[in-house]
């Protein structure tokens, strides 16, 4: 809010100021978020090339024809292994997402 970069002008911070320890704070929760879903969602692209397109139109499609046909269910296995990453992605920004949540230092 422009009260609270208000308010810091006002105990003397500068614009670079008020930006780093005001408004970044409050960004944070909602920068982690979109992070982990852009993350999300590209990494697991790799996984809906390879089940949902048949032609060869994505590179990671092509490849995965190209290394020979595998079974279905190796690909799904393959697609829970892709939640791994993720997950750890998750687990080094909890601090931001639980600030979001209102559950930080629990």
């Amino acid at each position: 809010p422009i009260e609270m970069e208000e308010a810091a002008w006002t105990l003397g911070c500068t614009r670079w100021q008020a930006f780093r320890k005001v408004i970044l704070p409050l960004a944070l929760p909602g920068i982690a978020a979109s992070a982990v879903f852009a993350f999300t969602i590209s990494w697991n692209e790799v996984f809906a090339a390879a089940v949902l397109t048949i032609e060869n139109r994505t590179l990671t499609a092509f490849l995965l024809q190209s290394l020979g046909e595998s079974p279905l269910y190796l690909k799904f296995a393959g697609g829970a292994a892709l939640v791994v990453p993720a997950l750890i992605f998750i687990f080094a920004v909890r601090k931001y997402l639980f600030a979001m949540w209102g559950i930080a230092n629990r």
